[in-house]
């Protein structure tokens, strides 16, 4: 096998079907068909399910998938020791990020990154958690920073905090009798109450849709879904002119004369974690973009670190940092 071969099965795998794993990778679907029947007779295993157009690894796929990961997460490293010893700098850090609160999180964090490692850029991509996910078992990112998802096999979710999601309300709504935009002082508010409001539904393929779902669900709630929004500061504007309701992370719980903003009892939390494929071994790089992910939180009143033994870790690795960095 080769370098080559070891994307196209990847490709297989996180696709689902010949045909897009082609478009993928960029060659014909006969020739990426080729590919797998020869890697299946060189293994003498099945690597897919067929069934019905859409291919799954088998377990001997998998593992087949696993190691081709792990093999080129080396050749990267190798490259990458390489060009230090000739004093290239370091290929870019590929870094996915969620289009609302990742991105917003990436923009207040990097001042303060760029200044202890000036030569590492970071190429930033936009998008949502499982298309990040997909591109990242393509080899085409390094990691993800987004709310968490059920993670595929090959990818590990290094948890780091936990938000709280709360409801935004136009503020001359008729159950608005507060003025706070302190979250520990909401007063708390059933969805029922609001089965006649409009909701704001997030965009379908994101992490926060499937979540609000688990949740109406858990509540036995039907809301009425006026529209789909894929951005947050969207959803609060429409909030703000007066003719919707929104689910929103408890980050954007400000004073705005316009919006309040009301707990549910079941206090629902959305999960932010650092994504990478399994097997692969925290640079100091990214360890110290975590502890800044971990920093920054620590600013906030609803902390919700889900600390473990490795943020500790990372947290006495780098110790204090500058606070007054963050905007």
């Amino acid at each position: 096998m080769n370098i080559d071969q070891l994307l196209y099965m990847i490709a297989i795998a996180t696709a689902g079907s010949l045909s897009a794993a082609a478009k993928q990778v960029g060659v014909t679907q006969q020739a990426l068909s080729k590919y797998l029947a020869e890697e299946e007779a060189e293994a003498g295993l099945e690597l897919f399910f067929r069934s019905k157009r859409k291919y799954l690894p088998t377990p001997a796929g998998h593992q087949y998938i696993e190691a081709a990961q792990q093999i080129l997460e080396l050749r990267q490293h190798t490259v990458n020791a390489l060009a230090a010893m000739q004093g290239r700098p370091p290929r870019p850090l590929r870094l996915g990020v969620s289009p609302n609160r990742g991105i917003e999180l990436l923009s207040q964090i990097y001042p303060i990154f760029e200044r202890r490692y000036p030569q590492v850029q970071l190429a930033v991509t936009e998008g949502y958690a499982n298309d990040l996910q997909d591109q990242l078992l393509q080899g085409r990112l390094d990691a993800v920073v987004t709310g968490q998802i059920g993670a595929a096999p090959s990818c590990r979710m290094l948890s780091i905090h936990s938000e709280e999601l709360v409801l935004a309300v136009p503020s001359f709504h008729p159950l608005v009798k507060h003025s706070t935009a302190r979250l520990e002082e909401l007063p708390f508010a059933e969805l029922q109450s609001f089965e006649d409001a409009l909701f704001i539904q997030p965009r379908l393929s994101s992490n926060m849709h499937g979540l609000l779902q688990s949740l109406f669900d858990a509540e036995n709630f039907h809301p009425r879904v006026a529209t789909s929004l894929p951005n947050i500061r969207m959803q609060l504007a429409m909030v703000r002119a007066g003719t919707h309701v929104a689910l929103l992370p408890s980050y954007y719980v400000r004073p705005d004369p316009a919006v309040a903003f009301f707990r549910l009892h079941n206090s629902p939390r959305m999960t932010m974690a650092y994504m990478t494929r399994t097997g692969h071994e925290l640079s100091e790089v990214e360890r110290y973009l975590i502890w800044l992910m971990i920093a920054s939180k620590l600013r906030e009143t609803d902390t919700g670190i889900l600390w473990n033994d490795e943020l500790r870790a990372i947290c006495s690795e780098f110790g204090s940092v500058d606070m007054g960095g963050f905007l």
